[in-house]
């Protein structure tokens, strides 16, 4: 049959499926919770943090988080944690279809459980949803977010996807890549 070629390394893409829903969940723990962390001080605190410094702490939490997350299974699975990122890898050749939609459920059902913990380990209600500013309309907030993970993506085409020297380094840039992005998003999105 010509589609069983596509179930050959099904076992390793199971097992890299794991290992992928467990990395999601480790990097948007620490991601959401920074978040919650920053937005239940600004509330504990009647709103006198400034949004500067609500600003940094949120996209460092985010930035850190995925740098560490994806230097720590970067050999394993890749460390995607995003479906974005997982759909271009999977259009320039560099994983297959099947471990393609493996590591989707797994991205989102981590995204799930993640969410469930901060929500189950704070006292607060989750503090996570975006919604834009109101001089935003949506098409900005659309294109904004395509450039954004368009910038994600390009980041990790060029520094992991593509071999060179300073592959082992490459989560260090995507993480930097984020937490760029999460500084400019933050003023237009607000939590």
């Amino acid at each position: 049959m010509y589609y069983k070629h596509l179930f050959i390394n099904l076992k390793a893409d199971c097992q890299a499926a794991i290992l992928e829903f467990i990395g999601t969940t480790f990097f948007l723990l620490f991601g959401l919770g920074g978040i919650q962390a920053a937005t239940g001080e600004k509330l504990a605190s009647s709103g006198m943090t400034s949004d500067v410094e609500q600003v940094l702490y949120i996209s460092l939490c985010m930035g850190f988080s995925l740098l560490v997350s994806a230097w720590l299974f970067f050999r394993i699975t890749g460390g995607l944690f995003n479906p974005e990122v997982a759909l271009a890898l999977l259009l320039v050749g560099a994983i297959k279809p099947i471990r393609f939609v493996l590591f989707v459920i797994a991205q989102l059902v981590g995204s799930i459980v993640a969410s469930a913990l901060v929500r189950v380990l704070t006292s607060q209600n989750l503090s996570v949803g975006t919604f834009l500013q109101q001089d935003i309309n949506l098409a900005q907030g659309v294109f904004i977010e395509m450039f954004i993970t368009c910038a994600l993506v390009l980041s990790v085409l060029m520094l992991a996807a593509e071999k060179h020297q300073a592959t082992a380094f490459a989560p260090v840039g995507i993480g930097l890549t984020l937490f760029a992005c999460h500084l400019y998003i933050l003023h237009i999105f607000h939590f």
